[in-house]
C-alpha cells in the first residue's frame, strides 16, 4: 500500500505540471528571458530519425513547463545558502555569475560574443587576425572620406572590465590584457581610425558612481553619459566628468535583464536608476521617432551631424544630442546606405560594446558591403 501511495504521488508530480501549465501560463512568468531564440518543434521523419532525440530534449527543455519557476527556486535556495558562483559553475557555462554583494555579470556564450573569455583574458588575437580585422576598419574609413564623413569609434566596456572587485573570487583572470586591449592598440598603431574604448574612463568615473547597472548587462545612464563624454572630448577637447554634473534618480526599484535569466527579478529589484539633470541646460534638443531612426536636433554649437550605428549600448548615449546640431540613431542597417546617401551626416559614429566579438571583427566590412552595394 505505501508503495503504491509513492507511485500515485511520483505519477501525479510528472502529470499535473504538464496539465495544468497551460491554464495557468498566462497568469505567471512564462517569457523566454534567455536573449536567444528557443528550439523549434522537431519533425518526425525517416531522414530525422537520429537527429530527432536530441532535437526533442532540447525543445523540451526549452518549454518545460513552469521552467521559470523552477529556475527560481535553485536560484533562490542558492541565495539563501548564500553562494555565489563558483568557477564550477562559470565552466558549466551558466548563464549568470553571480557576483559579490548581490552584483549579477552576463556570461555571454556564442559565435558572437564570449564575454567571460574577455574578463579571463584567454582569447587574445593571432597577428594575422589583427591585421585582417583593422583593414576593415580601414577600407570603411576610406569609402566614407570619399563620401565626405568622418568616421569614429566607440568601444563600449563590459561590466566585469570595469567591476572586477564584484567578481568572483575563484573566477581570476590570467592576465590583465585583454582581446579588446590588443585590437585597440593594434588599431591605434597600424591605423588613423579614431577609437575610442571606455574602460579607463569609467573606472575613474565608477569610484564615486555607479556607472552600471547591478542586475543588468547595461551601463546605466550615467555610463553612457561617460562614453558621450569620450565622443565630446575626440571633437571638441572638453570632458565633463560626473562630478561637474548633477543627476538624480528617477527610479529605486530597479531590476534588469540578468535578474530574468535568474528568473528572479521580483527579488533583484533594488538598484536606481538615474538621469543626468544639468547638462548644457541652453542646449534644447527636439527627438523625432522615425520607422528607422530616432532623430535629434537641437541648437547646439557645433552644427555637425552624426549618424549613430549602435547596440544595446547606445541608448544610454542619446545624451550626445547636446553636443551636435543633428543626431540620428539608426534602429537598423537596412537603410544605412541610404541615410548616408541621402542625409550626408558630417561624421559616422559606431558603437560597439565590447562583448561583441563578431561586430568588433566584421561591422566595418558589412557596413562597406552595404555602401558599395548595387540597388
Amino acid at each position: 500500500m505505501k508503495n503504491k501511495s509513492i507511485f500515485i504521488v511520483f505519477l501525479l508530480l510528472l502529470v499535473l505540471p504538464v496539465v495544468t501549465f497551460p491554464f495557468v501560463k498566462g497568469y505567471i512568468d512564462s517569457e523566454n528571458h534567455e536573449k536567444r531564440t528557443f528550439a523549434k518543434r522537431p519533425q518526425l521523419a525517416w531522414d530525422t530519425l537520429a537527429s530527432f532525440p536530441g532535437q526533442f530534449d532540447e525543445y523540451f527543455s526549452d518549454y518545460l513547463p513552469y521552467k521559470n519557476q523552477l529556475v527560481m527556486v535553485n536560484n533562490i535556495k542558492n541565495e539563501w545558502l548564500g553562494s555565489g558562483t563558483t568557477a564550477i559553475e562559470y565552466l558549466s557555462e551558466s548563464k549568470v555569475i553571480r557576483g559579490k554583494d548581490k552584483w549579477l555579470f552576463f556570461n555571454a556564450v556564442s559565435k558572437n560574443e564570449e564575454s567571460m573569455k574577455d574578463y579571463l583574458c584567454n582569447n587574445l588575437y593571432e597577428e594575422k587576425k589583427l591585421k585582417k580585422i583593422a583593414k576593415r576598419y580601414v577600407k570603411l574609413q576610406e569609402k566614407l572620406d570619399e563620401m565626405g564623413i568622418e568616421l569614429v569609434v566607440l568601444y563600449a566596456a563590459n561590466k566585469e572590465q570595469v567591476y572586477p572587485e564584484y567578481m568572483p573570487s575563484t573566477i581570476v583572470p590570467v592576465s590583465s590584457y585583454s582581446r579588446t586591449d590588443q585590437l585597440v592598440d593594434y588599431i591605434h598603431e597600424h591605423t588613423k581610425v579614431p577609437l575610442l574604448y571606455t574602460k579607463e574612463a569609467l573606472r575613474k568615473e565608477k569610484e564615486k558612481h555607479q556607472v552600471f547597472y547591478k542586475y543588468d548587462t547595461h551601463w546605466n545612464n550615467l555610463g553612457g553619459f561617460v562614453g558621450g563624454q569620450l565622443l565630446n572630448e575626440y571633437f571638441h577637447g572638453e570632458y565633463v566628468s560626473l562630478d561637474d554634473v548633477s543627476y538624480s534618480a528617477v527610479s529605486e526599484n530597479e531590476s534588469g535583464d540578468l535578474a530574468d535569466l535568474l528568473s528572479m527579478r521580483n527579488l533583484y529589484n533594488d538598484d536606481i536608476a538615474w538621469q543626468i539633470d544639468n547638462y548644457k541646460e541652453d542646449v534644447t534638443e527636439h527627438l523625432s521617432d522615425e520607422e528607422n531612426a530616432y532623430e535629434f536636433t537641437s541648437n547646439a554649437k557645433d552644427k555637425r551631424s552624426v549618424l549613430v550605428v549602435k547596440d544595446s549600448f547606445g541608448y544610454a548615449m542619446m545624451g550626445i544630442a547636446k553636443d551636435f546640431a543633428k543626431v540620428t540613431f539608426l534602429k537598423n542597417t537596412e537603410v544605412f546606405k541610404e541615410y548616408c546617401e541621402e542625409r550626408k551626416p558630417d561624421i559616422l559614429l559606431l558603437e560597439i560594446v565590447e562583448r561583441q566579438k563578431g561586430p568588433q571583427e566584421k561591422l566595418c566590412k558589412g557596413l562597406y558591403d552595404l555602401l558599395v552595394s548595387e540597388e
